[in-house]
């Protein structure tokens, strides 16, 4: 997908008008769509900011063997971290946001955070963006995918009720967690140079479909007060959500006014099912008149990161111009785009 830039008889005749207000066009090398900064600093591995601390969804958090690094507080709260991705050269104070969400399944993925800000986060942060990666609550017990596999058997096994509702508590902590993050970072926006108005989220695998759950669920943040500065006042809705390999597992969920999405997707991953999630998630939010691009690769059981990096170039070129459009950084963006499903 290609970006196209306004010509400049277009953006004169537009400040003729009296449309001064809106984004300027892009310069060549564009800071957003370009590779455009060189210094970026990646918070430490071993310096992990609390952004705040929740019930834990897995009851060996707190185990001397299985806690694998996560801690809790004074009142048994898994405490929760990110790391940020600066671009420190990029001065502007009012730089956009992306909240980067990992994989693993929603039963996996720890310790995975620090190399996806030094590694994606840190991609985009040379293009300007602030990147934040997050830690979730996930539940090491679950059987996400078991799930996933076998909710057409018949007939069920006995305890598949039970393993349903682990999985769906596992994958709601996740996404209000990250919501709790949107908050965090509108909450402490002038300390990082964000603009508050221009939040991404986006992710690989479980943190695709987390991506996705926070698109299209701003409404179900829960109660929960992450910290004393909390405040469920500030908005939870992101203003773009993208991924690869991710989908919205309930599209009943999706609705006018959810937020623009921008995905990618192999027909045959046997991790995310395509037919059963992806293909109903992007028609749902189609129907509802959102901005919903799926590029799908039909020939392909490519999943999550490994399908971003075989398609690299395309994808970014996807991603970057879907972010400058939706987060209103410059004008003369490609329309949205509606690629056909697979069949």
């Amino acid at each position: 997908m290609k970006r196209f830039a306004v010509v400049t008889v277009v953006v004169g005749l537009a400040l003729a008008a009296g449309a001064a207000c809106l984004p300027p066009a892009p310069p060549a090398p564009a800071p957003y769509l370009d590779q455009a900064f060189t210094n970026v600093t990646v918070t430490p591995k071993t310096a992990g900011i609390v952004y705040g601390a929740a019930p834990p969804v897995d009851p060996k958090v707190g185990t001397p063997l299985e806690n694998k690094g996560r801690t809790v507080d004074a009142n048994g709260n898994e405490l929760l971290h990110l790391w940020v991705a600066n671009p420190v050269d990029n001065p502007a104070t009012d730089r956009p946001a992306i909240i980067w969400v990992h994989g693993g399944g929603f039963v996996g993925g720890i310790g995975s955070e620090y190399s996806l800000a030094a590694g994606a986060g840190a991609s985009y942060a040379k293009r300007g963006y602030v990147g934040f990666s997050i830690e979730y609550r996930i539940d090491t017990t679950s059987q996400c995918q078991y799930v996933q596999d076998h909710q057409a058997d018949v007939p069920l096994p006995p305890n598949f009720a039970a393993l349903r509702e682990q999985c769906r508590l596992g994958i709601v902590a996740a996404y209000q967690d990250t919501q709790a993050v949107v908050r965090w970072v509108r909450r402490n926006a002038t300390q990082f140079g964000v603009n508050p108005a221009r939040v991404a989220v986006g992710g690989f695998s479980a943190g695709a479909v987390t991506a996705a759950h926070v698109a299209f669920n701003s409404d179900l943040a829960g109660t929960w007060q992450y910290s004393p500065a909390d405040d469920p006042g500030i908005s939870s809705k992101v203003n773009a959500a993208f991924g690869a390999s991710g989908c919205n597992y309930d599209p009943s969920t999706i609705g006018a006014g959810d937020a623009p999405t921008s995905f990618i997707h192999a027909k045959f991953d046997a991790a995310v099912d395509y037919d059963d999630c992806v293909a109903p998630t992007f028609t749902a939010a189609r129907a509802a008149g959102l901005t919903a691009e799926l590029t799908s690769y039909c020939g392909e059981p490519t999943h999550a990161a490994s399908l971003y990096n075989k398609y690299v170039t395309a994808t970014d070129a996807q991603w970057t111009t879907f972010l400058a459009r939706e987060l209103k950084i410059y004008s003369g963006m490609r329309a949205p785009s509606a690629d056909p499903l697979c069949t």
